[in-house]
């Protein structure tokens, strides 16, 4: 058979399949949020120019393409069938998940602000919490696909359980931010209520912690074995390598900010002088962190 670089025509064929999948999961996309949120998509971008929807929808681009990168990784199944059949099973699995686990961190860490009811009033800091709290998601659903070694369908319980984990540990997240802000806001306003009142300095603050700390459990990926054996241990392991994870990445950034930001009043900055270039650079050293552990101790 042809090859060049190690590409057949028959890989060829399961890439275009891949493809064509992963365009399908795209559109499909926006009639499943349009369904979920009982809103027109294209009344909201373009007739209301919400631009709180139009944020919230492509958080939800950017997580689908996200997890699609975790579903794609590894070797082609043993057939153009199977390869289809795994791409588009994963790929429903990977949206349903991303939607599990939006509402988890929706109703669960933010009880007292409904986000949805804020996007559609136009809350560009409801949306930008949104897009926090769903990209942070897809990255822990990556994470999980990357670490079950596992090709086919076997490893899809395994995936489901190591993705809860990580919810649970994004869940103590943000928890640590809704304590950290109620215990640092002179003001003695909650989280939930900067969020409806528009401060977007705090939502991208809260965002960007949450992604990066979404990117550094992703090198539990690289800590925690994974031993096809012994699963009940190898998910102990990753629950509490991604702890770890956690931790360090916390106090990293406690240490970097606090470097970097050296004299600057951060919380009363972003908290009550709503200080957007100050939670920008917050945000990214979140990031910066983050995506350094999960590049330097991920798989």
């Amino acid at each position: 058979m042809y090859e060049f670089n190690g590409i057949t025509m028959w890989s060829l064929q399961a890439l275009a399949i891949d493809f064509a999948i992963i365009v399908l999961l795209f559109v499909s996309l926006k009639y499943i949020k349009g369904w979920v949120s009982n809103l027109h998509a294209n009344d909201e971008i373009t007739e209301r120019d919400n631009f709180a929807f139009g944020i919230s929808f492509a958080a939800g681009l950017v997580a689908l393409a996200i997890v699609l990168t975790g579903v794609s990784s590894g070797a082609f199944a043993v057939s153009l069938q199977q390869e289809a059949l795994q791409m588009l099973g994963y790929g429903a699995l990977a949206i349903l998940l991303i939607k599990l686990g939006h509402f988890f961190q929706d109703k669960v860490a933010l009880r007292k602000v409904s986000l949805h009811s804020e996007i559609v009033k136009g809350n560009v800091t409801a949306a930008v919490i949104d897009f926090g709290h769903v990209v942070s998601v897809a990255i822990v659903i990556r994470s999980a696909l990357l670490w079950v070694a596992t090709d086919g369908w076997h490893g899809l319980p395994i995936v489901v359980a190591a993705f809860v984990i990580g919810s649970l540990v994004l869940l103590l997240v943000s928890q640590y931010r809704v304590q950290l802000f109620k215990r640092t806001n002179k003001s003695g306003d909650c989280l939930q209520q900067a969020i409806i009142d528009g401060n977007l300095a705090v939502g991208i603050r809260y965002a960007g912690f949450l992604i990066g700390s979404a990117l550094a459990i992703t090198a539990a990926t690289g800590i925690a074995p994974y031993v096809a054996d012994n699963i009940n241990a190898s998910l102990l392991y990753w629950a509490i390598s991604a702890v770890v994870s956690l931790l360090v990445f916390i106090i990293l950034h406690l240490v970097t900010i606090k470097i970097i930001l050296s004299g600057c009043d951060i919380s009363d900055e972003v908290n009550r002088q709503k200080n957007v270039g100050v939670a920008a650079i917050s945000a990214a050293l979140s990031f910066a962190v983050g995506i350094t552990m999960a590049t330097l101790l991920g798989a």
